[in-house]
């Protein structure tokens, strides 16, 4: 809707509209507070807390975060359910926790003609993944499309290009599609929908140069009521996985797993040697998790950033924590 009032707004004043409106021909900078959480634990499972924010903001574009990339310099992208764009520059301490989030913005995502989605369901971005050449994919749930950007020629205001299509997404159940996304070191998609009531859920594994839709290759493993939410490739080459639950008595749970590049090529039905890394519970610092990213640290740490999606409401919140994966030979 506010795209909407933009519109009208600009149509009425013209050439005389101030600078400071919320233009889709410019970043915007957004007001974003951050403060320290207290997640309750110094670990949990094989994950060691480094660090968490509880992010704020006056400004009613911010929210709804579902995908999260983080680069290697400490640049924060995420994407919105709403199809906007925020980035920021994560701020770390001496000892590399996580202790702030400096200059937000934010700018309107686009179609493949340039234009702003006219609605929340054209516009559902959920998945985001920075391809090897430094492009983004972004997945749409409600469409079950995949569009690619190159920020680093047109920032966020240029024209999508038609990402690769998939066979199946038909059979996916009500808002419950696209949702997770990673790319390989060689390009590629590994693309995850979010899954139902089954134990599993598809997962496929898509050249960016696909000519007809690809079918999924796997499935990943759902239990207990999780789904999945996000997927990045970590450093190594695996991948890492998020879950979430939610139930109104019982509240938010994540799920933290990875799994090796080399489960891609199994080609079986159920994805092989998932490892839970953590399970996250109250009364642990938990909320909506719907974004996961992974990046290398200075001391050699595998760190995840994964934040949630508070859908808005007033009864959520946008976390976004820190964690380094505790190595097998420091737990002996």
């Amino acid at each position: 809707m506010r795209r909407f009032a933009w519109l009208v707004l600009a149509t009425a004043l013209g050439s005389c509209a101030p600078a400071n409106l919320d233009q889709p021909e410019q970043w915007r900078a957004v007001n974003v507070t951050a403060t320290q959480v207290d997640f309750g634990a110094e670990t949990v499972g094989r994950l060691r807390f480094r660090g968490g924010l509880e992010l704020h903001s006056p400004d009613t574009v911010f929210g709804g975060l579902s995908g999260l990339e983080v680069l290697e310099d400490g640049r924060l992208f995420a994407i919105s359910d709403n199809g906007d764009w925020f980035e920021g520059q994560i701020q770390l301490n001496e000892g590399g926790a996580l202790i702030g989030l400096s200059g937000v913005r934010t700018a309107f995502m686009r179609d493949e003609r340039g234009e702003l989605f006219p609605s929340k369901e054209e516009g559902d971005s959920e998945g985001l993944a920075q391809l090897p050449d430094g492009r983004f994919a972004v997945s749409f749930e409600q469409s079950q499309t995949i569009r690619l950007y190159d920020m680093n020629r047109d920032g966020p205001f240029g024209a999508a290009t038609p990402g690769p299509s998939l066979a199946g997404t038909e059979r996916l159940p009500d808002n419950a599609g696209l949702e997770a996304l990673a790319a390989t070191a060689e390009g590629e998609l590994v693309v995850g929908a979010e899954g139902g009531e089954e134990g599993a859920t598809p997962i496929w594994v898509v050249p960016l140069n696909a000519s007809a839709p690809v079918p999924p290759r796997s499935g990943f493993p759902l239990r207990e009521g999780f789904s999945l939410t996000s997927l990045d490739r970590l450093p190594d080459g695996g991948f890492v996985a998020l879950q979430r639950f939610y139930a109104p008595v019982i509240g938010a749970r994540a799920r933290i797993s990875i799994f090796p590049a080399a489960s891609l090529n199994a080609r079986v039905e159920i994805l092989p040697d998932v490892q839970e890394l953590a399970t996250i519970s109250p009364p642990l610092a938990v909320d909506n998790m719907e974004g996961v990213a992974a990046v290398r640290m200075a001391d050699g740490a595998t760190r995840l950033y994964i934040v949630s999606d508070d859908n808005f409401n007033r009864r959520q919140r946008t976390l976004l924590l820190a964690f380094d994966i505790i190595e097998n030979t420091e737990q002996r």
